[in-house]
Order: structure tokens, then sequence, then C-alpha cells
């Protein structure tokens, strides 16, 4: 294992403490435009139920099925994370990523479904739930009077992903520590402690497992020096590998790939240009530049291989893998610019409904610096899924949600894509029932790539209350094998995982 000692550790997040003094506060207001919008738009428009505040206690119910029943050998619990607090004192967030992390376990049992879902107890929730109010700068917003940071954790809201390790369950964030839970009562433990002086260090929200290994692989990024750390985590939970790698560039990553012998991370457009609160006030969009690709040697973390694309922006691969030449082959939800974090996240604070401009594109990168990007369809797409048995591995499908252009309330329908023939399925589950990620379960260890299950929640609007569905993987169109509905609605979320 290489030692990274703390001093080296602690740049990857000296600009966030150096931001500490930066900005003046915003002061309370007698009013604030934001929230009054919101409840303004939420008087009319179920859709908002999706970005209220969830209730200080959380949920806990059960399900009513609909109709059909649990496939045989789907038992397991579905965990979905995502922002459930927006408000406090009659202000609202200026942006959806800020929102505290609210998570959520969907028990499937037999044909029952029991459902908790439960606020993350960071550092920061703890204070400003005994406070009564936002005490620190959000990654999109400046709250009223808010005070400095020392660190990542201050601000850490733990509210974009979750993963299972050896047992353990992490709530991911972006720019700073894993926060670990209990998988059965969701009671927050505290931030994961990597040792090797790397309490804080930005861990980011999509890991990626081999399948062979069950190796975890992370990053985390320093946006403003331009650099990465990698982190290599064995199957039981213990630190292999961390270190620094410099020169990456100031656009936004979010999410990154692996290959068979390659890490694979696409620099987007949207670039850090300053230090200054809220820290996404300090990007600005660069359509002069080219997206950058870039591959990073798995064994030799010095040796990397580069690709100059289109300007571009993305959160979210499919996934991809490598040919015996080295040619890179991958899916993405791809954006031409960085409306959606910009203007579309920040119009949801008010109660406006996102729309967003992401189409799944299908992306080579060839030797000396060639490359190919294809666009297989006419829809736009999010929340890309593969087989995880496949990960890093030459593979068929990738699933995602699914709208079309005209649909600027977001995305009702999943599909299916077969990346090597364009084989194209889907179900939608038409106006009002706005879809959230797909997640896909096989079926077995050894069953074929794509036979299993997918499911995913949805909030019914017309209901008011949050839907779970499951499908045939590899027979969308045929609809749902069964659905069931909570007495309540949930607030969206972004990313889940299984647990079996």
């Amino acid at each position: 294992m290489t030692e990274m000692s703390r001093r080296h550790a602690l740049t990857l997040f000296a600009a966030v403490g150096g931001a500490a003094g930066l900005g003046a506060p915003v002061r309370a207001l007698s009013g604030d435009p934001i929230y009054e919008a919101f409840q303004a738009n939420a008087r009319n428009d179920p859709w908002t139920l999706g970005v209220r505040d969830a209730p200080a206690s959380g949920f806990d119910g059960e399900a009513r099925r609909l109709h059909g029943r649990l496939p045989r050998g789907l038992s397991g619990t579905l965990y979905r994370n995502g922002p459930g607090r927006y408000s406090r004192q009659d202000w609202r967030y200026r942006h959806w990523f800020d929102g505290d992390g609210f998570l959520q376990a969907w028990q499937l049992d037999g044909n029952r479904i029991a459902h908790r879902g439960r606020f993350i107890e960071t550092s920061k929730w703890q204070a400003e739930e005994a406070a009564g109010r936002f005490l620190t700068p959000a990654f999109g917003s400046m709250p009223p009077d808010a005070g400095g940071l020392t660190g990542p954790d201050d601000m850490n809201v733990a509210n974009t992903s979750v993963m299972m390790l050896n047992g353990e369950l992490l709530a991911l964030w972006e720019g700073g520590s894993a926060w670990s839970l209990d998988a059965d009562t969701l009671q927050a433990r505290g931030p994961r402690r990597w040792g090797s002086g790397l309490d804080g260090v930005h861990f980011s929200a999509h890991p990626k497992v081999e399948p062979e290994t069950d190796i975890v692989w992370n990053f985390g990024q320093d946006a403003h020096g331009g650099r990465l750390v990698l982190w290599k985590i064995g199957p039981d939970g213990t630190l292999l590998d961390a270190g620094l790698v410099d020169e990456i560039g100031t656009g936004m990553i979010h999410d990154f790939i692996i290959t068979e012998r390659s890490l694979v991370f696409l620099v987007g457009n949207l670039h850090h240009e300053r230090l200054r609160l809220p820290f996404l006030d300090g990007f600005a969009w660069r359509g002069d530049v080219p997206m950058t690709a870039i591959a990073i040697d798995k064994n030799d973390w010095s040796q990397r291989r580069s690709w100059d694309l289109p300007p571009g922006f993305l959160f979210h691969f499919g996934g991809g893998w490598e040919e015996r030449d080295g040619t890179i082959r991958l899916d993405a939800a791809l954006s031409p610019n960085a409306d959606v974090i910009l203007e579309d996240v920040r119009d949801i604070m008010r109660g406006v409904p996102w729309a967003g401009n992401s189409r799944m594109q299908l992306v080579t990168l060839g030797a000396r610096g060639h490359f190919r990007i294809e666009t297989p369809g006419d829809g736009l797409a999010e929340f890309p899924q593969v087989d995880p048995r496949y990960t890093g591995k030459r593979r068929q499908y990738t699933w995602h949600v699914d709208w079309t252009p005209d649909q600027a309330r977001g995305a009702t329908a999943i599909a299916r894509r077969n990346v090597l023939t364009g084989a194209f399925d889907h179900y939608d589950h038409g106006p009002g029932v706005y879809v959230e990620e797909p997640l896909f379960i096989p079926a077995s260890r050894r069953s074929a790539e794509g036979e299993g299950w997918i499911v995913h929640t949805a909030l019914n609007a017309e209901a008011r209350a949050t839907e779970l569905h499951v499908f045939d993987a590899l027979n969308l169109s045929a609809g749902p094998q069964a659905s069931w509905r909570l007495p309540y609605a949930c607030p969206f979320g972004f990313h889940g995982c299984w647990r079996g």
C-alpha cells in the first residue's frame, strides 16, 4: 500500500478551508422570494412533492400492492439516497444538490414491501437541527448568516449515492467523507475512516466494483487544483492504495468508468476558475476548449492517455470496456452545455419542473487521439445503469430513464438499449408518473447478461404518492410485472444500491 501523508491529503481540500473567509454573509430577509415561489407553485402542482422537505422524523410505512407479485428470487432491500431538506426558517436553498441527505430503504420480502426513510445525521445535519437554521455555506447556496468552513465535512450532506461495502452501508457525496450507516436501522455512525491521513478527503459518489475481485475503485476531485485522488479498496473494506494524480484539468467530474486496464474520466467544460462561495459560483462554462478524455493505467497511475473531444458536460456514464488493441468503448449521458446544473436545478427550488438535455451517446477512443461519437436515438436520457457483473467488460445493455425533448416535466419512461446492435426497448408510464433511476438486479450470479429485473421508484403526481415498479429487464415494453404504492410521497432521490 502506498502511504499518503496527511499533509498531502489535506491539499485536496485546502481550497475549501481557504474559502472560509470569502464572500460577505447573506443577511436574513423578511421574506425569501425562492421560498415563497416554491410555496405558491406547490399549492397547484403535485410534481413539487418530489422536492419538498421530508418530515424530520422520516417515514415508516408499508406499500400497497397495485398488481402482480414479486418474481421468485427477488428478495432484499433497495436503498435510495437523495436530498430531503431544503428549507429552514422560511428560507430555501437555491440549488437542488444542497438538500440534506435522506436515505430510503425498501425491503422486499415475499409479497410485502416495507418502507423506511431517515435523514442521514451528518455533523452538519445534527448542528442545524439543534440550531433550527442552516449554518454553513452549501455547494450552490449561501444561507443567511452562514459561518465559515474548516474542511469539506462541515458542509457534507451525504445526499448523492449509497453503496454496500462488506456489510457496511455508506452514504456518498461529492466533496468529503463517505458516511457510515447501520444497514438495518439507517442510524448514522459517522464519517468513514480509511486511515493514512485521509480523514475528510474527497470520496466521490460513483465507486466502481471489479466483478471478479470485488475490488472497489473511486476518485475524489480537487477541481481548483486540477488533480484527483485515486482510491483502491479491498472487498473487506480495507484501503489498498490511495494517491494523487496531477494535471487532470479543472473541468467538473462527477462519474468515471473502469475497464480491465484503465480508469477513464471525461473532463467536461464546466471549469473551476476561482475560489468563492457558494462553490458553484466559482465555475464557468468554457466552450472554447475541448472536453478531455483521460485513461489512467490501473497498475501505474503515472501512465495515461488523453483525447480532445468536442465541448460537453455529463453527470453519468453507462459503462465501458477496452479492446485488446487499447481502444476504449463507452456510453454516457452527454449534454452540449451545463444548463442542467447552472439553471435547471436552480429552477427546481422555485418549484419549476426539471427538463434537461442529455442524450445517451456512444464514444470510441482509439489510437493516437482518434475518437468517434455516435448518438443512437432521438430521445433524452439520464441515470444509465448496466449489469454490475459486466462492469468494465464488453457488454450489450444499458438501462436508463427516457423522455422526449417536448416533455418539459422530466422522464416518465424507462428504456433499454443494446449498445452493440442499437436495439431499443422501453416502457412509458404516461403523464404524471415521474420515474427515478432504474436499478438492474441479476437473477443470479451465473445468469446471462440482462437476465434479471429492473426495479425503480416513481412519483405518481395524480395519486400524490411514491410507487415501486418491478420489470423483466429484457422485456420492459411488457410493462411492470408488479407495482406497489406508498401512502405518502417521498422526495426525489438520485442513486441507489441493492442488498440481496
